[in-house]
């Protein structure tokens, strides 16, 4: 059976649509892939947010294949044979369940930080963001009622359902994975702000585990002009939906990477004032000319202003004034104990 399409008239998106999945597809495995080697590397181990994660990836890539196939062969046409409709249901139903699946690694990443109720309304979450991706998937396969376009053999026999139902629930179901992504991105504040850390931090903290808002309004802005009269040739990019899902939730678990890159910079930095300094004691004389009497010999003090060393505890000292030979003690003391010590032992 052949289904003529609603547009007829429309420039072909292949281009556009294969630079757009697959670049996505390919931010989604860079950051999947720094998520799972910062892990790793911490001896944290994987645990089930990260499984589904990865089975969400898995799913994105096939379906992003799909969705090649079908630009390639057929989709930009007047009418839709059974062979294209049958592809397109196949990458509806991989969408869906790359929506359901990528939000509920994000509520079972929250289960670990929440209390009992608050994972109550988790595993609600959870639980009925599949059931509404299942239910939806079931539509897709079914007959509708008195609609001669969707009466295809490949589709389920022996029962059929209402089409207004059916249009009615899917745009549900796209309200309710957006209402899902604000919900989810309440949990971090309530859990974040209670833990004793600067106020800085915890935004920082809880804007990164909340990007999931994000999504949710590029979501939002979609569907309100895909629902748009005359906009109904582009229903086929809920795919950036899956992407960006993987994308911000592998963003809170880079932050300890980032932390240590900061690190090793401040570190390479110190270093380099203390050869610095090195140099420069190195090339100063032991001895001046002698003053008033003559039987003093003059030092020249070096002023050391803002030495900053990072130890376990991040500590600074500024301020200090030492000799050549007792800076050069300082620098070496700086290494094993914390500076509050130094100018004590100077003296």
């Amino acid at each position: 059976m052949v289904s003529p399409r609603a547009v007829y008239h429309f420039v072909s998106p292949e281009k556009e649509v294969n630079a757009g999945l697959w670049s996505l597809f390919a931010g989604a495995a860079v950051f999947l892939g720094i998520r799972l080697w910062c892990k790793l590397t911490r001896r944290n181990g994987l645990w089930w947010d990260d499984y589904i994660l990865i089975l969400a990836w898995a799913n994105l890539l096939a379906t992003d294949s799909v969705i090649t196939h079908e630009m390639a062969t057929g989709y930009v046409t007047k009418t839709w044979n059974d062979r294209m409709l049958i592809l397109i249901s196949v990458s509806s139903c991989g969408t869906l369940l790359g929506q359901a699946w990528s939000k509920s690694a994000f509520a079972v990443s929250l289960l670990r930080i929440t209390n009992r109720w608050q994972q109550g309304i988790l595993w609600f979450c959870i639980v009925t963001l599949n059931l509404v991706a299942i239910v939806k998937i079931f539509l897709s396969w079914a007959k509708y009622c008195d609609q001669r376009l969707y009466q295809n053999y490949w589709r389920m026999q022996g029962f059929c359902v209402d089409y207004y139902f059916t249009q009615r629930f899917k745009v549900f179901g796209n309200v309710y994975n957006i209402v899902m992504d604000f919900v989810l991105a309440i949990f971090p504040w309530l859990v974040v702000w209670k833990l004793k850390m600067s106020s800085w931090e915890k935004v920082g903290l809880c804007w990164t585990m909340s990007l999931g808002v994000v999504v949710a309004v590029i979501s939002a802005a979609r569907i309100a002009w895909t629902e748009s009269p005359g906009n109904e040739r582009y229903d086929d990019y809920y795919f950036s939906e899956v992407a960006g899902t993987i994308i911000v939730q592998s963003i809170p678990v880079m932050r300890p990477m980032l932390h240590e890159m900061k690190s090793v910079l401040e570190s390479r930095k110190l270093g380099d004032t203390e050869e610095g300094l090195r140099s420069l004691i190195q090339n100063q004389p032991s001895n001046r000319s002698s003053h008033g009497n003559g039987t003093n010999n003059g030092i020249e003090y070096i002023a050391l202003n803002r030495v900053q060393v990072q130890d376990a505890k991040s500590r600074t000292l500024s301020q200090i004034s030492l000799s050549p030979s007792e800076l050069a003690r300082a620098i070496e003391a700086s290494h094993t104990r914390p500076l509050e010590s130094i100018e004590a032992s100077a003296k």
